[in-house]
């Protein structure tokens, strides 16, 4: 599967939530209209961002077999590609993960000289590099509006550690209690940051709001990897349930909240949810599953609609 590597000493998947629908099935008004999202002429699409207009942000890979990084507003694709960054497909290759209204993207490679990962933004053809101070690799998954950038870095102890990027400002973020291996994921308008970190076992997700980490798993899967948020503070998660089968996991933000795991019907047993934006529209990945298909599929973009705020109904 293709997962979202935080670190060489940190694997994260992408999984998400349910209200007591915690069986993979996609429960009534929680999650549906789904499409896929391909970029024009590819072998393998992964759509990692969503913003407010609908862009999506993410990577593609081409006939030969090259990787790019995707801009993708309806059919109109922007291709970007960034002097030393590994273009082989996979998960150390060029890809974005974030995107805000601007059209600012941020994400990051693996750098084909030091051979470490190297965190960036991007907008209008230009690159900036963001590495917080001590760090020795640097990734970037998510940014809002504020130009606020959050990540995860490995520090000169080889030590994991979220990290916010405000104002030109850096500050750690290590989830307190006893997880370790910190990686932050998003971040939206308000500030609110989602966050996973590693509990010995298995994998935990937490809110910040400034002050405190506060535990947001989904319940009953045993691995949650929370990834994005909306400024309602709606979710969006990736879950690998007890059989290693992954679903993607929906929480929306009204009258205490509720969980909703769901699959692309294309991928019942390896479905991916990575962004969400204001309209409750959220992407993500899936492979394809049935009978005759390769053991290995390429993995396939897809956005689908999450119910209800009132407007989306």
């Amino acid at each position: 599967m293709k997962n979202r590597i935080l670190m060489p000493c940190v694997c994260v998947l992408f999984l998400a939530i349910a209200p007591v629908a915690l069986s993979g099935q996609e429960p009534a008004d929680g999650v549906s209209h789904f499409k896929n999202v391909n970029a024009p002429g590819a072998l393998e699409t992964d759509t990692n961002a969503v913003n407010k207009a609908g862009v999506i942000a993410g990577d593609y890979e081409d006939k030969s077999g090259v990787q790019h990084g995707m801009i993708l507003s309806g059919q109109k694709l922007t291709s970007v590609d960034r002097k030393n960054c590994v273009n082989t497909h996979g998960f150390t290759a060029i890809s974005f993960y974030g995107i805000n209204s601007q059209n600012t993207v941020v994400g990051w490679c693996q750098d084909t000289i030091t051979g470490f990962d190297d965190a960036f933004s991007y907008f209008k053809g230009k690159f900036t590099t963001i590495l917080p101070p001590g760090a020795t690799s640097s990734q970037a998954n998510g940014i809002n509006d504020k130009r606020q950038i959050v990540g995860t870095y490995i520090d000169s102890a080889n030590v994991q550690h979220g990290f916010l990027l405000s104002a030109g400002k850096y500050t750690t973020l290590d989830v307190t209690g006893g997880d370790t291996n910190s990686a932050a994921m998003a971040i939206n308008i308000k500030g609110l940051i989602t966050l996973t970190a590693f509990n010995g076992t298995s994998y935990d997700s937490f809110l910040f709001d400034g002050k405190s980490y506060t535990p947001i798993n989904v319940p009953g899967e045993p691995d949650s990897f929370v990834e994005g948020i909306d400024s309602f503070g709606d979710r969006v998660y990736s879950v690998v349930d007890s059989t290693d089968n992954i679903h993607g996991a929906f929480f929306l933000n009204v009258n205490g909240g509720t969980y909703f795991v769901f699959n692309d019907p294309k991928g019942p047993t390896n479905t991916q949810a990575f962004g969400l934006n204001d309209q409750l529209r959220m992407v993500g990945t899936y492979a394809p599953s049935a009978p005759g298909k390769p053991s290995n599929p390429p993995y396939q973009g897809y956005s689908a609609l999450g119910c209800c705020r009132g407007e989306n109904k």
